[in-house]
């Protein structure tokens, strides 16, 4: 029994220690209300600025569980807005391709025109439609602001708080992060069947390291034969921060050992200590990661960054996007340190995805009602917690 104050679970004596039900991962009419509830009403991350570097420059987010295709795009005035993808005349999208660079938009159905602020600028056939008030007929807004370069986006009419206000307890640890200087590097995309929140869960602790991960991350990330301990776990709000402190001893692999001299990679960034003198973000360990809620992740090292993105497509399939980010390369030796860590990492999410697919292949069985949670897995209380409320509400 640990004594008092030993337990990450004493920083939040409001989350719960009983079990958790497993239904709400496997219900049809817990999924619906998940869609109104979280999905349709929290700030959510489409992309990034850089996306939209130039004026007229857009990228479009189907949104599945939203019922909805997001439009963003960079106006003529410079200014980044969200629009539905929804023609105002029989609702067909009026950007067909995932990105691309237009001065206006044109529904291929029947014709009308958008500009980049969304405004309606040309009705066909405008003599033959009863009364058309063009201003009143522009592209339908949804609420959109950027944080550190992160493009988010809320779908509902009146957001519950404002985007700084939602991100607020997680800034104060992250702004400072030199996170414009970095450019996406490369990514991986996998559609999995498996519940959203299996997913996400699985992202929120570095428990299964040893085991999971033994051959692949668990070498650079963890002490061996040592039972794995955060550095650090807090909730801030319905987010949440897992932290991991660099392993006592870390023997990198010949191929790492070389790539090391020329940069670090982001699968053996995790064996390095960050520098906690100066300006800068706030570490809690060599890797923090940041869940924030309901489906995004940053995970910071040094000299790196990555981000998951989660989307439901249904109960039982999800998307998982991994987007990762250096500076710039300048030169084949820190390719060469980049690619060795793509590959580690890689190999790391393919064993998650596994993992993940397999407990979708059985947990609707029934033969589990409860699951139990010990205190490394801190931060998925939270995030159900987080959940349960707003789906009760």
């Amino acid at each position: 029994m640990s004594a008092a104050g030993d337990l990450f679970m004493d920083q939040y004596p409001e989350l719960p220690r009983t079990p958790v039900p497993v239904e709400p991962y496997v219900s049809d009419a817990f999924y619906d209300k998940e869609r109104t509830a979280i999905f349709k009403r929290s700030w959510v991350n489409v992309g990034r600025e850089a996306d939209v570097a130039e004026a007229g420059q857009y990228f479009v987010r189907n949104i599945e569980i939203a019922e909805t295709s997001v439009l963003v795009v960079r106006g003529s005035d410079g200014v980044v807005r969200a629009f539905h993808n929804m023609c105002s005349h029989r609702g067909n999208p009026v950007a067909w391709e995932a990105r691309g660079k237009c001065r206006y938009f044109t529904c291929q159905f029947h014709g009308w025109a958008y500009d980049t602020k969304g405004a309606l600028v040309h009705v066909s056939d405008a003599d033959r439609f009863f009364g058309i008030n063009l201003a009143e007929n522009g592209l339908t807004p949804i609420h959109c602001g950027a944080w550190q370069g992160f493009i988010f986006i809320n779908l509902a009419d009146a957001p519950d708080e404002s985007l700084e206000d939602f991100l607020a307890p997680v800034t104060e640890f992250i702004d400072g992060y030199p996170f414009t200087t970095m450019v996406k590097a490369h990514g991986y995309r996998a559609v999995e069947n498996v519940n959203w929140k299996t997913l996400i869960e699985a992202q929120m602790e570095g428990w299964h390291l040893p085991y999971l991960h033994k051959n692949t991350l668990a070498r650079t990330a963890t002490d061996k034969g040592k039972r794995f301990k955060h550095a650090a776990l807090k909730a801030f709000g319905p987010h949440s921060l897992v932290s991991s402190a660099a392993p006592e001893t870390f023997s990198p692999s010949p191929v790492a050992a070389i790539s090391f001299r020329y940069g670090v990679g982001t699968f053996d960034a995790f064996s390095v200590e960050n520098e906690t003198e100066g300006k800068g973000p706030k570490w809690h360990g060599a890797f923090d990661l940041y869940h924030i809620f309901p489906n995004f992740y940053v995970g910071m090292l040094r000299g790196t960054f990555f981000t998951y993105n989660v989307w439901p497509l249904a109960r039982d399939k999800t998307v998982w996007e991994v987007t990762v980010y250096y500076p710039p390369v300048e030169n084949a030796g820190q390719l060469f340190a980049q690619s060795v860590g793509s590959v580690g990492l890689r190999d790391t999410l393919r064993e998650d995805a596994f993992t993940h697919e397999q407990i979708g292949r059985v947990i609707g069985s029934g033969a589990k009602k409860y699951f139990h949670l010990q205190d490394e897995e801190t931060a998925i209380r939270n995030f159900l917690s987080a959940v349960n409320e707003r789906v009760d509400a």
